[in-house]
């Protein structure tokens, strides 16, 4: 499988085209494929792969409408991601993040993924990215009551459309924006503005009539000719908004168009017909999916049972409202804990990559980590502590009476007292402990994110195991004195302090009578704390 560990194998890149050419006109293969990159990238072990992977299908999982799959792969990988060139891809996980965002009410969160998509594309001419991204943040303002930034967003939109090649596209994007402008005016009441848009619109309309019944075309026509007063023309429009809503089988993708269509009916108090698109809307979108449409129609249905006085509806209709509500109250917490365990899996992750790295790197005595790796791993560990603010033990450890054994059995003894020492400390290593030869008969010993009780624990199994290796060894009464520091980084804190700290603490069990253990939280605690 060497061949194919990276990016830029074969194999991969032909895979990585397939899902490019599948994106957008085949969901259920965009998938498959997205899936077979990913399981790939998992069974190579490459972590670039697994992170362009990861994104790859949380895209996917994004274009098939399962938003919570999304948000969990595109924090996988966007991370690691967002440090490399990769910036189509980058831009694509922050535009999405920010569109999953905003449908689970983050607002801030989403105008800061589109915000950073919007950057990262402008800086990379992504013209198309950055077109979408200004799109969905126009959108957002516009939700946000923001209708003026909403402009600015919408026309920075239609202004990367003069560096599209894709003639469809192009037309697409600016046929799209234009409409939504003219509603915006429409809101604003700027009568000359709002007809040089729909100008603008009509005349790429015209050049592409396959956009002619466009829902988003037609309600921006409805908003037009409502806003001039023209009944006629308005109720033509009316005529066909809801036609071609009612043919539509994806109100998710216009959601937007959708909820602006039930504004204007509630203006006009049109209660049947509403009740005739609340019904549509129930068919085909699922009760678990676009909670906040689900929501927003409920409220329009608490608003049009209070009107009419339709007391047992209303009472139905709140009733449902609270059950959504509490969905979307689940969701978000889903979401939380989904992202929150992909963190510890993460972390849990690199500390155990970084372990086994450091093991390549060993000690020819001993078979563990020299002391020349072990600077690194410390380097590197206070730095994921200190950013994740987890807790970093460091234990110092050596032999009592390390020279008598020497002395009395002879340095070939002594070595195969320190392998089998060093033996115990393989036995207690996992992602979260590593253990290195410090040099002679000192030995240190890393625990990351554990508490005090778990390291003690830890230290004293370390303690009785010794023991029991020396004794097989015919050695009597071989102890070892552990000195241990635990705290998360502190200001100013570096990575050689917990070093410092640690050999303070092993020369104070030393000094206080050997073969023990000690655990403080600082220095200063040896002095302070008593202890026996």
């Amino acid at each position: 499988m060497e061949e194919l560990r990276s990016k830029q194998s074969p194999e991969v890149v032909e895979l990585i085209k397939e899902i490019a050419k599948a994106r957008g006109v085949d969901p259920d293969k965009h998938l498959d494929l997205s899936c077979d990159l990913f399981d790939l990238a998992y069974e190579c072990g490459n972590d670039d792969l697994k992170s362009f992977a990861s994104c790859t299908l949380g895209d996917a999982c994004c274009k098939n409408g399962d938003f919570s799959q999304g948000l969990y792969y595109l924090s996988a990988g966007v991370q690691a991601v967002s440090k490399t060139d990769e910036y189509q891809l980058i831009c694509r996980c922050y535009n999405e993040l920010g569109i999953i965002f905003r449908s689970e009410s983050h607002f801030i969160t989403a105008e800061e993924y589109f915000i950073n998509c919007i950057e990262i594309a402008r800086a990379n001419r992504l013209y198309k990215d950055e077109a979408v991204a200004c799109s969905n943040f126009a959108s957002l303002c516009y939700e946000m009551d923001a209708a003026f930034q909403a402009l600015e967003y919408s026309y920075r939109a239609i202004e990367c459309c003069s560096f599209i090649e894709d003639n469809d596209l192009k037309h697409t994007f600016l046929i799209t924006n234009y409409a939504f402008i003219v509603r915006l005016y429409t809101v604003l009441g700027e009568a000359d503005k709002a007809a040089e848009a729909f100008a603008e619109m009509e005349k790429i309309v015209k050049a592409e009539p396959d956009h002619n019944d466009n829902l988003t075309v037609l309600l921006a026509r409805l908003h037009y000719f409502r806003f001039r007063q023209d009944d006629l023309n308005t109720q033509i429009m009316k005529k066909r908004c809801l036609e071609t809503f009612y043919s539509c089988d994806d109100c998710i993708l216009y959601y937007d168009e959708t909820k602006a269509l039930i504004s204007l009916m509630m203006e006009e108090n049109d209660y049947a017909e509403l009740d005739k698109m609340f019904t549509h809307i129930e068919t085909i979108v699922n009760k678990q999916d676009c909670v906040e449409l689900h929501l927003y129609i409920e409220n329009c249905r608490t608003v049009i049972y209070e009107t009419v006085g339709d007391d047992k509806k209303l009472m139905e209709s709140l009733k449902n409202y609270y059950l959504y509500s509490k969905q979307k109250s689940e969701d978000s917490r889903r979401s939380f804990l989904a992202t929150l365990r992909l963190r510890s899996e993460l972390a849990q992750e690199k500390t155990q990559n970084l372990f086994l790295l450091a093991a390549a790197e060993t000690d020819s005595l001993t078979g563990i980590a020299n002391r020349l790796k072990m600077n690194a791993v410390v380097d590197e560990l206070f730095e994921m502590a200190n950013k994740e603010q987890k807790h970093l033990g460091v234990e110092m450890m050596d032999v009592d009476y390390f020279k008598e054994v020497n002395d009395t059995y002879g340095h070939s003894k002594g070595d195969e007292l320190l392998v089998s020492l060093a033996n115990v400390l393989k036995n207690i290593t996992d992602n979260k402990i590593f253990v290195a030869r410090y040099g002679g008969d000192e030995f240190v010993v890393f625990y990351y994110d554990m508490t005090d009780a778990e390291i003690i624990e830890k230290a004293e199994i370390i303690k009785a195991s010794i023991k029991k290796a020396s004794s097989k060894l015919g050695l009597q009464d071989v102890s070892v004195s552990q000195g241990i520091v635990n705290h998360v980084p502190r200001p100013l804190n570096r990575a050689w302090d917990y070093l410092n700290a640690a050999d303070l603490t092993l020369y104070f069990v030393k000094n206080h009578g050997k073969d023990n253990v000690r655990l403080v939280h600082r220095a200063t605690d040896l002095e302070t704390q008593e202890w026996k």
